[in-house]
């Protein structure tokens, strides 16, 4: 070991529980297919969102904050593929160089160089380069990258990242002196990979040179569940997990009872079983450490993990040492189910494996009834499961599943509220009874019926506010359920809908005055089906218009015009009208804005009362203020 790793914190060295490379993350290998569905990670734990982010942490600060673009600048030249924009182009496989000029290399701002391996010991580590050259490569077809390399004479590692900006760079996998020398990727047709060439002991670089090497060969196949291969039983299947990414991996657990994650390092399988018997996978004429782990599904994807390997069982602290006649799992299959199988290595180990499936018979349990589901098929009703009396000692565990099969995510419980999805669907629930040292049995319930939507409970809807021409009402729906339901409104003018009145709230027009206004509420929520409710109606009154007193200006003698100035009404517009006034009595025919002065009305008063009018309000007259005496 080098001198380099005693210096580093162990991590997690107390908490390592191998089970054949079980890992908390998802779609280890989804990249690693042309057709795997998930194109933005790869192989490995490293390539979730979380660990992108941790990989960024990685980085080295700048030991001089005065260099803007390198880090561990020395006096001697830097080789020509030092930054990463200037990688030597690799334009064919198999690629071979070496004595390549390393000495003045160095890290640019914000360059990664780490790689994370786990020792033979189960301790894990991050090793930090300190300089670095680059080189790249774009894979015109898809096939499996084998590379390795480093710096002569000093501890090293090749880091390949799929291609991208300096502060985005994901690794895939790595390699490094003494621990993995040799490491593999799964490349996709017209991607590019980027290569890192880069040494993690101190001190600066006089004289060494780097090597890289890269080879390729037929794309590995059955990297995911989306991608395994169909086995038969019985039947005899060969392979090899030499060529797939190793790279570190977490947690190691012991558990079968945590929910979907994969194996980083393991090929997938799938069976569908054609009647209800016990399966063996067995690895133990395997070439190498080899174990397995089995998995129910929903017939596409892996659900729960019923078989664990044997290798972890009563050993909560550590791998241990590998057990060959260990290397297999049983497990109860029930007709027309698909289950999928993960074949890989007990620890770290890689090799060729002998995968063979054979049926058996164990003790079946005596008392294994078929459940009966007891409720209402309908949305928002809760359903319950009766599992029936199981032999002494049995642990039940229950899949709700709908259409024939399809099983609903998290209804694992004895009892299940039928949502939306269901509407139009049967449900079935599958109670599955395991007892040690009995072979496991599943029964599935007798579907319900078809499942109806739900019903909502509704409310009498009422109106807000007095109904008068101009003024807003709003409508108060009242409670409806189970909540949240979604309201639609329609507004009534005598039982008859008012055209575009579709909001919670109206402003009664001219057309409203004297009629009944209503309110329907319509509820909607899926799942469910519509209902309406109207309100009570309330007779709409007139508006009322607002008018400013008028004024009159002019000269007040005779032979001189008054005019009349009738102010501000509303609401707008308002048709105006106009009525002078001698002494209080109305002048025959003085009915315009103006007034022109007679000798009749020497030594009298003049007035002017402006009336207004419009359709829907009462009428509103206004008498002005009287003039002086008329001279």
């Amino acid at each position: 070991m080098f001198i380099h790793r005693a210096t580093r914190a162990l991590a997690c060295a107390t908490s390592l529980v191998v089970a054949i490379g079980l890992i908390g993350g998802t779609a280890a290998h989804a990249a690693a297919d042309p057709v795997d569905s998930d194109s933005s990670t790869t192989a490995g734990r490293w390539h979730t969102a979380e660990e992108r982010a941790q990989s960024g942490q990685e980085r080295p600060a700048p030991s001089d904050p005065s260099s803007q673009s390198r880090l561990f600048s020395t006096a001697v030249a830097a080789p020509a593929n030092d930054l990463l924009a200037n990688a030597t182009k690799v334009t064919s496989l198999p690629y071979q160089v070496s004595g390549q000029p390393y000495a003045g290399a160095t890290l640019e701002a914000g360059e990664p160089a780490t790689c994370r391996t786990t020792d033979p010991d189960w301790t894990e580590y991050f090793t930090h380069g300190e300089r670095s050259t680059w080189y790249s490569y774009t894979s015109p077809v898809a096939q499996t990258l084998t590379f390795s390399g480093g710096v002569d004479g000093r501890g090293s590692m090749v880091i390949a990242y799929a291609s991208a900006s300096m502060s985005a760079l994901t690794r895939i996998s790595c390699t490094e002196t003494g621990y993995r020398d040799v490491n593999h990727l799964q490349a996709k047709a017209g991607a590019t990979y980027l290569f890192q060439v880069t040494d993690y002991l101190d001190g600066a670089v006089a004289a060494n040179t780097a090597s890289l090497r890269i080879e390729a060969s037929a794309p590995i196949s059955n990297l995911s569940p989306e991608t395994a291969t169909t086995v038969s039983v019985p039947s005899t299947v060969t392979g090899s997990t030499t060529k797939i990414d190793n790279n570190w991996y977490e947690p190691y657990v012991m558990q079968c009872d945590r929910g979907f994650v994969t194996m980083l390092g393991t090929r997938w399988y799938k069976y569908v079983a054609t009647g209800t018997t016990g399966v063996r996978v067995d690895l133990r004429g395997s070439y190498y450490n080899a174990d397995a782990a089995v998995w129910a599904s929903d017939g596409s994807k892996p659900t729960t993990e019923i078989a664990c390997p044997a290798q972890i069982e009563g050993d909560p602290s550590g791998p241990g040492p590998y057990d060959k006649s260990k290397a297999f799992v049983d497990f109860a299959v029930e007709p027309g189910k698909t289950y999928f199988i993960q074949v890989g290595g007990w620890g770290f180990a890689i090799g060729d494996y002998e995968l063979k499936l054979t049926t058996y018979q164990l003790p079946l349990m005596t008392l294994t009834p078929t459940p009966k589901i007891t409720g209402t098929a309908q949305v928002g009703s809760t359903l319950t499961a009766n599992p029936g009396t199981w032999d002494e000692g049995t642990t039940l565990t229950y899949q709700w599943m709908r259409s024939g099969g399809a099983y609903i995510s998290g209804a694992t419980q004895p009892t299940y509220t039928v949502g939306a999805a269901d509407v139009g669907t049967q449900l079935t629930v599958a109670v599955t009874g395991t007892k040690p040292g009995y072979s496991g049995a599943r029964k599935t319930s007798a579907p319900t019926a078809v499942v109806t939507k739900g019903v909502l409970t509704s409310a009498t809807p009422t109106i807000s506010g007095t109904p008068t021409v101009g003024t807003a009402v709003t409508a108060v729906p009242g409670a409806w359920g189970p909540a949240p339901v979604t309201y639609t409104y329609q507004w009534l003018r005598s039982g008859s809908p008012i055209s575009g009145a579709t909001g919670a709230s109206y402003t009664p027009v001219a057309a409203d005055a004297g009629t009944a206004l209503s309110v329907t509420v319509t509820g909607t929520k899926s799942g469910y089906t519509t209902k309406s409710a109207t309100s009570a109606t309330k007779t709409v009154a007139k508006g009322t218009l607002t008018g400013a007193t008028p004024t009159i200006s002019g000269t007040t003698k005779v032979g001189y015009t008054l005019t009349a100035k009738a102010g501000t009404w509303a609401p707008a517009p308002v048709t105006l009208s106009y009525q002078w006034l001698r002494n209080g009595v109305a002048i025959s025919g003085a009915t315009a804005s103006t007034y022109k002065l007679t000798s009749t009305d020497k030594g009298k008063r003049i007035t002017v009362r402006v009336t207004g009018i419009k359709a829907g309000y009462t009428t509103l007259a206004k008498t002005s203020a009287a003039t002086a005496l008329i001279g």
